[in-house]
């Protein structure tokens, strides 16, 4: 064992006399303390302390994944990662009821190609509990469980391939690529989640072989970061870990886990464009690109690359009226890496066309005209702002406690070096220009992408019998006072209020620990502001930034984010603490100078409006916009713009709109991060304060809609989509006008039926990969409960009827203990959630956008803890008769579900 003091943190300083220069990242070094031990029996344990918050992430490595599955059982390692969660270990409750107990507010799991990881976060008093969970998880994953427990979680998975795939974005489409790269006998070809005939192969005996050959010591690495007294962290490991996983003697020496791979494969590309279905909203493409392996210090580059495309191919769409968006991925591995281009297309006419417009945009991006000595510097410039823009990403995701765990996690497990987290940063500050474009040319060449094309369409499923299900598990326990008091000690921090001389607001919440500072902004009116329906999204997609005196993000490295919502636009702006003076400044600028043009209206006309067109005709799509007309109606907030709407709005009704919305009384600012409030205050004053337009008051809040007359029975809307194999049920009501006591209320009411719903239709049925229930708050007051999942297509009626009589049965009453554990496992969340300072940004925006004092965050757990079961009683019953119910599913299987619903 050993312990060491591991600096994380670049620091690029240079001399300022008033803001920091262009080209200049400011902040202060920073360490965190380690303590490293590498126990006998093989185990690593890595140990960092960030006390900053009361609170420990504990991140666990298993080093087998998806392709380590045996052939013929594909997605084995995940269906055994589902199932770590039901473990029993001598006659305790599962470890997801364990991890309640525990306070933990945050914890899930995800299967890699090459390994396994889990996730919790908890308050620090938990922290001998959750070793001794995690040491018994671990040494025995599938202890207690009944083959009638893996038939359950087997259809839950089932219904995970199934849902992933209907979004198009993930599970079954990404294995269509990882087949379009790798040659078959390679062990990445295969799907990570399995397909529906290799899981069907499945059985609790497969499982039982595979967690003896690889869930062991040697081949795990745990790593626990947080508030954590480092003397005595050593104690906390033998007295809980169990002695066969701490071994005696002297630590084994554990060999190499990254594979000896030359050069990675790639698979000969077919004559044709591969294609295949799936319930995408308009054709999707997805080009990729094979590269050398992660999780070493040369994979540092691969972000380099995949920040560079995302940044820089924009002009393919200017040049082909098909493409209508982008994004980019990168899926690593110890054999090979995978750089994907999503690319979403408006009609999919000319697939293999649109795919040579986005390859002629790669090799543009880095190619440089020989001789050209203007091209070789901008060049180089563009490559020291892509430098900076990397750093501060790696700054920021130091800030996320969770984030930076699981990087130190999976980096320290295949590197086999505590410091691999550290090297890595390293090795990424170190790259010059010519490594990068050197990397690009070798790996990025056209020859090596592989394009597949995925059409709109159901792609099937096998259909299984339901399994038998579970009885119900006894719940968690009800004690909450120490985690009400972890939930109040991290909403506590001070925020200090200013108001401008223009009318702006401007919230300072200083949080010490990391040298990085975020500001937010929101303006008040958002998708469903204006004289007319869709001029709000055109002028968010067209409007741009006319002045650039203040500069540019990239000078410092800034990350700058933006969105349209229903009721706000919000805009971010992240960086390295000495850079708050440019954040502010370029914030003012953009926010005074922002307008549009007619040639980006016209882009939006001929680029967005067409595929806004195609996709309204998407079921989903046509659900929810029927969905919220049918909840608000004829409220502002009941709007749900079309192709065609947006269509008929000019450049002079988006001019007009930014010219109503963009004023500083219309305006809430945010700074939260680790700042000086006496040297940030002026700074606020001389750049925010200087903005002056519009009259001294915000846009017209929408008064709050009163709800609708009671009803009998729920209101129903159906949507048609043929051969769907899960049907999309969502159930939904308008709540009275919102209150920050109420929003209290209304969080409990959506714990209460998610959790309910989650663990008789998941976790006891497995008809589902599970729902979830949500509260939405707006401006003036409006409200409402939405409840929603995919469930199988087969069993749509035994879903929705668990919903419908959920919320009767808490209409008629709700057991004080089942509230209890609903405000516990809020608290829980609250106590773990407000580590960084984007959460205080976003948490503090959202208050103050739903018309709450600043305050309001810090009153939160008095607010739950306040609760009654009878104050929960009248809202569900008043929901109950207020309810819009919505199906997306296959004609055939609605008619019972609607039997169901309108039975007793």
């Amino acid at each position: 064992m050993v312990s060491a003091v591991v600096g994380v943190l670049c620091v690029v300083l240079g001399a300022c006399s008033t803001l920091p220069q262009r080209g200049q990242l400011v902040m202060r070094d920073v360490s965190f303390p380690l303590r490293d031990f590498r126990m006998p029996s093989g185990l690593r344990v890595v140990v960092e302390q960030d006390p900053r918050a009361p609170v420990v992430a504990m991140v666990a490595v298993v080093g087998v994944g998806g392709s380590g599955d045996p052939q013929g059982k594909e997605g084995l390692a995940h269906v055994v990662e589902h199932l770590a969660f039901r473990a029993r270990h001598g006659g305790s409750p599962s470890v997801s009821t364990r991890l309640e107990d525990a306070a933990a507010g945050y914890s899930n799991a995800f299967t890699s190609m090459d390994h396994t990881v889990y996730q919790t976060v908890a308050p620090k008093e938990s922290l001998d509990l959750l070793v001794k969970m995690e040491g018994q998880r671990l040494s025995a994953p599938l202890s207690g469980l009944t083959p009638e427990m893996f038939a359950v979680e087997r259809e839950v998975v089932r219904n995970e391939l199934r849902q992933r795939n209907e979004t198009g974005f993930v599970g079954q489409v990404f294995s269509w690529v990882h087949a379009s790269v790798y040659a078959p006998e390679h062990p990445y070809s295969r799907p990570v989640i399995g397909t529906h005939e290799s899981l069907t192969a499945l059985s609790l005996a497969d499982a039982q072989r595979f967690t003896r050959a690889h869930y062991r010591p040697d081949n795990t690495t745990l790593v626990i970061a947080g508030d954590v007294d480092l003397a005595r962290v050593e104690a906390v490991l033998l007295d809980n870990l169990p002695p066969e996983w701490v071994g005696t003697g002297a630590p084994l020496a554990v060999d190499s886990r990254m594979p000896p791979v030359s050069e990675p494969p790639l698979r000969a590309a077919p004559a044709q464009l591969p294609e295949y279905q799936a319930a995408v909203g308009s054709p999707e493409l997805y080009i990729s690109w094979v590269l050398p392996r992660s999780f070493d210090e040369a994979s540092a580059i691969h972000d380099f690359v995949r920040v560079n495309l995302s940044r820089s191919l924009g002009g393919s769409m200017r040049r082909d009226g098909d493409i209508a968006g982008y994004s980019t991925m990168l899926l690593p591995g110890t054999r090979a890496s995978l750089l994907v281009v999503r690319v979403v297309l408006t009609q999919g006419s000319h697939p293999r066309r649109s795919a040579d417009n986005m390859l002629d945009e790669v090799q543009w991006t880095w190619s440089q005209e020989a001789g050209q000595a203007g091209a070789v510097l901008g060049r180089e410039y563009d490559f020291q702002a892509l430098r900076r823009n990397v750093i501060t990403g790696m700054v920021l995701e130091s800030e996320e406690l969770l984030s930076r765990t699981v990087r130190r996690a999976e980096l320290t497990h295949f590197m086999l070096d505590a410091r691999g987290y550290t090297r890595s940063q390293r090795a990424l500050m170190t790259l010059d220009g010519g490594k990068v474009t050197d990397f690009a040319y070798k790996w990025l060449q056209r020859e090596r992408a592989r394009v597949i094309l995925v059409r709109p369409g159901e792609s099937g499923g096998e259909v299984v019998a339901a399994p038998v299900a579970l009885p119900e598990e006894p719940p968690a326990s009800v004690r909450s006072e120490r985690v009400a008091q972890a939930a109040q000690a991290a909403l506590s921090a001070p925020v200090r209020t200013l108001k401008l001389d223009n009318g702006m607001e401007v919230l300072l919440a200083p949080r010490p620990g990391l040298p990085v500072v975020r500001v937010g902004a929101v303006l008040g009116g958002g998708r469903t502001y204006g004289p007319k329906a869709g001029v709000a999204e055109m002028a968010g997609y067209g409007s741009f930034r006319e002045s650039w005196f203040e500069g540019n993000a990239s000078h410092w490295g800034l990350h700058v984010h933006g969105g349209m919502h229903r009721d706000h636009q919000r805009f971010e702006v992240a960086g390295t603490s000495g850079n708050v003076g440019n954040m502010l400044a370029m914030l003012a600028e953009q926010l005074s100078s922002t307008r549009t043009s007619y040639d980006a209206w016209r882009f939006l006309q001929e680029q967005l409006v067409p595929w806004r067109k195609t996709l309204d005709s998407h079921p989903e799509e046509r659900a929810q916009r029927d969905l919220m007309q049918l909840l608000y109606e004829p409220h502002p907030y009941s709007r749900h713009a079309t192709g065609e709407e947006l269509s008929r709005v000019s450049e002079e009704d988006m001019t007009a709109w930014i010219r109503d919305v963009y004023r500083p009384a219309n305006t809430v600012v945010v700074i939260a991060g680790e700042f000086d409030v006496a040297t940030v205050e002026p700074l606020v004053r001389e750049y925010l304060g200087g903005w002056k337009h519009g009259p001294a008051s915000p846009v017209e809040v929408p008064a709050a809609p009163g709800l609708p007359s009671p009803a009998a029975k729920p209101r129903t809307l159906v949507t048609s989509r043929p051969g769907a194999t899960q049907g999309h049920l969502q159930l939904a009501c308008r709540l009275p006008t919102a209150t920050p006591e109420a929003a209290a209320r209304y969080d409990v009411m959506a714990e209460l039926v998610g959790r309910r719903i989650f663990d008789q239709v998941r976790a006891r049925q497995g008809a589902s990969y599970g729902f979830s229930a949500s509260t939405w708050l707006g401006r003036g007051g409006a409200s409402h409960l939405l409840v929603e999942g995919l469930v199988d297509a087969q069993r749509m009626a035994e879903g929705a009827k668990a919903v419908q009589d959920t919320l009767a049965s808490f209409a008629q009453g709700v057991d004080e203990a089942e509230l209890a554990r609903a405000t516990k496992r809020l608290l829980s969340r609250d106590a773990v959630s407000f580590v960084s300072s984007e959460s205080w940004v976003q948490s503090l925006l959202d208050a103050r956008v739903r018309g709450f004092p600043a305050e309001s965050l810090a009153q939160r757990p008095a607010h739950l803890q306040a609760v009654t079961a009878e104050q929960v009683k009248q809202e569900f019953d008043g929901c109950l008769k207020r309810l819009v119910v919505g199906v997306v599913a296959d004609k055939s299987r609605v008619l019972p579900m609607l039997q169901a619903l309108s039975s007793p």
